[in-house]
C-alpha cells in the first residue's frame, strides 16, 4: 500500500480512524489512517507501532515539547485508554 497523496496536519487539525500501517518514506514517517496517507516526524514510529489496528486520534499542537499528541479511542464498552 503506497500513498498517492500524503497530508500534513495544520496546528490543531486532528485525524482519527483506525491506524492500519505505518512506514519510513524520504526521512519522514507515514501513517495510514484509514484512508489518510498523513506525514508525520520519524520519531513517532515506535509510540505508534504498538497502535496498529486500533483506532486513534493525532492532533498537531504549537508546543514545541509536544508537536502532535496522540491517543486511543476506546472501543465500545472499554475505558478509554490514554
Amino acid at each position: 500500500m503506497h500513498p498517492s497523496k500524503m497530508y500534513r496536519l495544520a496546528y490543531f487539525e486532528e485525524a482519527a480512524g483506525i491506524l492500519h500501517e505505518i512506514m519510513e518514506q524520504d526521512g519522514a514517517l507515514i501513517a495510514f489512517i484509514d484512508k489518510i496517507h498523513l506525514i508525520l516526524p520519524l520519531d513517532m514510529e515506535e509510540s505508534l507501532r504498538p497502535l496498529i489496528g486500533q483506532t486513534i486520534t493525532i492532533i498537531r499542537t504549537d508546543l514545541s515539547e509536544k508537536p502532535y499528541l496522540f491517543r486511543v479511542l476506546a472501543q465500545e464498552g472499554e475505558p478509554s485508554k490514554q
